[in-house]
């Protein structure tokens, strides 16, 4: 075997070690994610009455915030938020809220908490902004 054979193996190993070590760390990443949204929705189904999720987040404000929406079990569409730090869930009727397309038509749109109060967070790339879930006035 010739030296330019050793060096393109040599080079060809280390370019699948990278993809390799990549692949694994994304896996990792992605299953992590999954693992806490499987168990906000147990938490959210057994402590919160919620029937079904529609859409769940992680939400950083002044605290961390996993949250989700859904139906409870009458249909009606709620948003459940549970603090990481084990605080008390919170279950919100959206209904009693400003919608969330009113926030944002184009970004994403998240419930959460900020200094206690339920909030929307909306997020863009260039943007971060918290408002009011009642009144949808902007608090940051």
């Amino acid at each position: 075997m010739s030296l330019l054979d050793q060096v393109l193996i040599g080079v060809l190993s280390v370019i699948a070690a990278a993809f390799l070590a990549y692949f694994i760390y994304a896996w990792a990443a992605g299953s992590s994610y999954s693992a806490v949204e499987r168990q906000a929705i147990s938490i959210a189904k057994a402590k919160a009455g919620l029937a079904s999720a529609e859409t769940f987040s992680i939400v950083t404000t002044d605290e961390t915030t996993y949250s989700l929406t859904g139906q409870n079990a009458s249909g009606k569409m709620v948003g459940v938020l549970i603090p990481k730090n084990g605080d008390q869930i919170q279950v919100v009727p959206l209904a009693s809220g400003v919608p969330q397309s009113t926030i944002s038509k184009t970004d994403p749109v998240s419930l959460g908490i900020y200094k206690g109060n339920v909030v929307w967070e909306s997020n863009s790339s260039n943007d971060f902004k918290i408002f009011d879930f009642y009144t949808g006035k902007e608090l940051k």
